[in-house]
């Protein structure tokens, strides 16, 4: 498929496309003969990772070491982690545990902030003549 119909099948655009490229995020594609970008379900699949890690908010850094981990050396289209490299799995789940432990935090940083928010509105509603 070439990169206007990746664009749209993952609900991105070229120029996000572009940029994931210029990063290494997806890899350089192949070309036509015409000099189209080249791309197969499997960059599909990617990209619609890539966008959920973004959405769990994922650092570049963290996406680009996942991406390391799905590269496949050996030529095979099939991520690494879908064929059960313990390795590749182990690191995943370690990656994962980091960000679910600093959302953990940031959610326990942000229950204190609305906790004392509500405290002080208490003290002035409170303090307010009736």
């Amino acid at each position: 498929m070439r990169i206007g119909e990746l664009a749209r099948r993952a609900g991105v655009s070229v120029p996000t496309l572009r940029y994931y490229e210029r990063r290494r995020l997806l890899r350089t594609p192949r070309r036509s003969a015409a000099g189209y970008r080249l791309y197969d379900d499997a960059d599909l699949e990617l990209v619609d990772a890539i966008k959920k890690m973004k959405r769990f908010g994922f650092t570049l850094a963290e996406i680009r070491r996942v991406v390391q981990l799905w590269a496949v050396p050996d030529g095979k289209r099939t991520p690494k982690y879908r064929r059960g490299d313990h390795a590749c799995l182990v690191e995943l789940a370690e990656i994962a545990r980091g960000k679910l432990a600093r959302l953990d935090a940031e959610l326990a940083r942000a229950a204190k902030v609305r906790d004392d928010l509500a405290a002080e509105l208490a003290r002035v509603l409170d303090s307010l003549p009736r």
